[in-house]
């Protein structure tokens, strides 16, 4: 196992670049990540879930990244020295591609309202209605619609609520839409998307503790104080997601991980990114050889 003052702080930035650049920006320009919204996610009639749902199906899930509020709103919170909506808002703005609400109850219809308000996040915001409700003159309609429609012309989708599987063609095509008017081509990494970039440095330093994994992301992340709770929070996403495994001599990937790493690395060969990928295998038989035979390590 790798020891965290085995590494100095050069190679802790070098190293940080390295994954920051060959593995998480190719990934996350091709994967789409969508803040999903709505009603509890447990109740299977209401529309989020039934969306939730067909994105977990036909590959969906290598072509979007799915967040729930529910799952990390306490870390976000807690980490944040802003504890209001704000700090919520604009973790979004940097993090996410697509905000995708299904305003279907009263917390959501507060987060509607909320993030419409703002005027970075409402140019990212998809909203997804009944179509028996597309002329009613509501306040939702002619109040935070408006708002979204004016940022973004393609903000607002009807649909008929029944036949979730077969509108989903309209969702999807207002979200490749909305993400290409977002501007900038690559998301900082925060919060919402550290998992994507834990995921490579955890295959590439495996076993490895909790403390290395901190001093990397200390050099990717705005602020470095933010390291070790961020670090805390996406680590536990993982493991609850049964990606990584934390053992006796540090966190490795599990068997679930590994495949969907693999995944990953297969689908980011498909947009020409091929020499970038096989640089990642590079790495880690560079950082091997590092913790085996104490060679320095180039970068």
């Amino acid at each position: 196992m790798i020891k965290e003052n085995s590494i100095s702080k050069e190679e802790y930035k070098s190293l940080a670049q390295k994954i920051q650049n060959d593995f998480f920006k190719p990934i996350n320009t091709f994967k789409t990540s969508l803040f999903l919204c709505g009603a509890d996610i447990n109740m299977e009639d209401k529309v989020r879930y039934k969306i939730a749902e067909e994105f977990s199906k036909d590959g969906k899930s290598l072509r979007f990244d799915i967040i729930y509020p529910e799952d990390i709103f306490d870390e976000i919170l807690y980490s944040s020295k802003r504890k209001d909506l704000l700090s919520l808002e604009n973790l979004l703005a940097k993090s996410v591609d697509v905000v995708l609400i299904v305003p279907e109850s009263p917390g959501s219809f507060a987060e509607l309202g909320a993030f419409a308000n703002n005027s970075v996040l409402r140019n990212q915001m998809v909203c997804v209605l009944d179509i028996k409700y597309k002329k009613n003159k509501s306040f939702i309609n002619q109040g935070p619609l408006r708002l979204i429609k004016s940022a973004n012309k393609d903000g607002v989708v009807f649909v008929d609520t029944n036949e979730i599987p077969y509108e989903m063609y309209k969702i999807i095509s207002a979200i490749r839409k909305t993400k290409r008017t977002k501007a900038g081509s690559t998301k900082e990494i925060t919060l919402l998307n550290l998992d994507s970039f834990l995921l490579p440095a955890i295959y590439l330093l495996e076993p490895v503790n909790e403390k290395v994994l901190e001093n990397i992301i200390a050099n990717v992340i705005e602020n470095r104080d933010e390291s070790f709770i961020l670090t805390k929070t996406a680590l536990t996403t993982l493991t609850k997601n049964r990606l990584i495994e934390n053992t006796i001599n540090g966190y490795k990937l599990s068997e679930l991980g590994i495949t969907r790493f693999n995944r990953l690395m297969q689908v980011s060969s498909r947009i020409k990114i091929q020499d970038e990928t096989v640089a990642l295998d590079d790495l880690r038989l560079e950082i091997l050889n590092f913790i085996n035979r104490r060679k320095k390590m180039k970068i």
